[in-house]
């Protein structure tokens, strides 16, 4: 609260050290069940590879959507990834979508190096639709351009 009372502002600014947030270098192929990326890491932190395959899983929920909703991870459940060691080289990273209701989805995504499972887990998701705090107009566009942008191997503006 502010001195007379009412409610201060406060602007947070997240600054992760990165050009770009997306952490997918191209959707190779997405189906109603699957979908597919690939990214090259090089001495990469393993979280960093737990975010390339949560924002996969939300791509694909956004585009079985049709970019409608507002997608968020919700949980990461049963998960396996490898001790210490960065990440280097290029990953196939996949994912099924293995249940859904109207609001919640729950996807088996894995990251594979040379056709040997590294990160592997259960991401749980939720769907809500877009309001004040999530806008519509922003989102929904930003997201559709940067999935058509992965999925055809090309850079957004």
């Amino acid at each position: 609260m502010g001195l007379n009372g009412t409610m201060a502002e406060t602007e947070i600014e997240i600054h992760t050290g990165l050009d770009t947030f997306v952490m997918l270098d191209t959707i190779t192929g997405v189906s109603a069940t699957k979908i597919g990326a690939i990214r090259v890491f090089c001495g990469t932190p393993v979280y960093m590879g737990l975010e390339a395959l949560a924002q996969l899983g939300a791509f694909h929920i956004r585009h079985l959507t049709g970019f409608e909703r507002h997608i968020f991870l919700l949980k990461i459940g049963i998960c396996r990834i490898p001790p210490g060691k960065p990440l280097d080289g290029e990953f196939i990273l996949s994912g099924n979508l293995l249940s859904r209701s109207k609001s919640a989805f729950c996807c088996g995504l894995k990251a594979e190096k040379n056709t040997d499972p590294v990160i592997e887990g259960e991401f749980f998701y939720a769907a809500s639709d877009y309001g004040q705090q999530f806008e519509r107009e922003t989102l929904r566009g930003h997201y559709e351009k940067k999935f058509l942008c992965l999925l055809n191997d090309t850079q957004p503006d």
